[in-house]
């Protein structure tokens, strides 16, 4: 039988980078904090929708609209110039065919 299934705690898995990691593993070493302690007051924070959590929240929420709008912006701007050049070629095909039949 499953052990964890009487266990009071989730085992939660993240992957991070590892520049991020470093930093914050180092960050929370000279605080004598350790990722469970700091993960688990984060978890209970946001969950309790306490004003912080909530504004970090919001914060997250906020960043990936705007990196889903940037990338909607960069994805038409380069379709714009695909479509601009496609019909570019396009309208140089059908001169040289006319002049072709001339």
């Amino acid at each position: 039988m499953r052990s964890d299934l009487f266990d009071e705690r989730k085992c939660v898995h993240i992957k991070i980078s590892k520049e991020v990691h470093f930093a914050l593993r180092s960050k929370l070493f000279k605080h004598n904090i350790s990722m469970q302690e700091l993960f688990d007051e984060f978890a209970r924070v946001v969950a309790t929708e306490s004003p912080k959590g909530q504004f970090f929240v919001d914060a997250v929420v906020n960043k990936k609209l705007k990196n889903a709008l940037e990338g909607k912006k960069k994805k038409r701007d380069s379709l714009g110039e695909f479509d601009s050049e496609t019909l570019y070629s396009m309208i140089s095909s059908s001169k040289e065919k006319n002049e072709t039949k001339s």
